[in-house]
């Protein structure tokens, strides 16, 4: 249920606006599940995403947003959440607690066709080199994420929950062990941590902003890269030959984020993260998509390993 006019009329007032319409109509990219309801607002003229947060997760949210407002300051394309007249990002009204963001309003991109867009590689790798350039400074303030345990986790947790899709991946499991423990210790950066071209408000020939910074931090430098690479490849078997990924891979290298001793590592990071979305499936029971990620990792990993060109 939306909440009142009224409650809305006291919420906006926390930022010193005044409430003018809702939109539940409007559809909003980046995932639902991030805040328990969100709703697009409009305040004194402008647009705005109006999200209830959970208290739980209340302390993350709000260092996320200061982060988020650090990148904005220094010129990166994202929306950053607005501070209220209080200064705090997060705001209590009608005993819930509520954060407020600038409404970008993007062309969707074809999901089945996208990847045929070299342009969008291009903007990908430059909102990578941008986001490096912006994140100086930045204190993440927490641990480096390390994929191999994480990977390692996700396996032993399908061992005992999932049998059978342990079975089928298992050699897919040690093998990305062995890979990342074979690793050199690689440069660690800022990382938005789940990049995905449906992560991007897109304008007609550019990123307007990156949404759902749920996973930003420290990160290998490859982390959002092969993120990226591995998503795009999920949508077309002809996807990581194609113009995006080619465009992607061109300008990371031409903007000095990717070098021969980087790339080298590159194929493993990409197979290595898709046990992140294996997990998502697991926890959701999807079946369907379970099959589908037991495959892609499967033709990832030929593909990777098996003595083709990765990209």
């Amino acid at each position: 249920m939306h909440p009142s006019p009224e409650l809305l009329h006291d919420i906006l007032s926390c930022w010193g606006l005044t409430f003018e319409d809702i939109h539940p109509d409007i559809p909003l990219q980046g995932s639902p599940e991030r805040c328990l309801y969100r709703v697009v607002v409009d305040a004194d003229g402008s647009r705005h995403v109006l999200e209830e947060l959970d208290s739980r997760t209340l302390t993350r949210k709000i260092r996320i947003a200061g982060r988020i407002a650090h990148l904005a300051t220094s010129g990166l394309p994202v929306a950053a959440p607005r501070t209220g007249l209080d200064g705090n990002f997060a705001q209590r009204a009608g005993d819930r607690i509520w954060q407020l963001t600038p409404f970008l309003d993007g062309v969707a991109p074809d999901p089945e066709n996208f990847w045929r867009d070299a342009w969008r590689g291009e903007a990908l790798a430059r909102f990578l080199r941008d986001l490096r350039h912006a994140a100086q400074g930045l204190d993440a303030g927490e641990e480096t994420f390390d994929l191999r345990a994480y990977a390692a986790r996700i396996a032993g947790d399908a061992q005992k929950r999932h049998p059978d899709v342990f079975a089928r991946l298992s050699p897919i499991f040690s093998l990305i062990d062995r890979q990342l423990a074979a690793c050199p210790s690689l440069p660690v950066v800022f990382c938005h941590g789940d990049p995905h071209p449906l992560n991007m408000i897109w304008g007609a020939d550019r990123i307007l902003g990156a949404i759902d910074w749920e996973f930003c931090g420290p990160k290998c430098v490859l982390h959002d890269m092969a993120l990226i690479l591995g998503c795009v490849g999920s949508d077309d078997e002809a996807a990581l030959s194609g113009p995006l990924v080619t465009a992607f891979m061109k300008t990371l290298r031409s903007c000095d984020l990717l070098d021969s001793n980087l790339e080298a590592h590159l194929p493993t990071w990409t197979l290595a993260l898709r046990t992140a979305w294996l997990a998502e499936w697991l926890r959701r029971e999807d079946a369907d998509m379970i099959e589908f990620e037991i495959f892609y990792m499967t033709t990832l990993a030929d593909r990777f390993f098996g003595g083709n060109a990765a990209f």
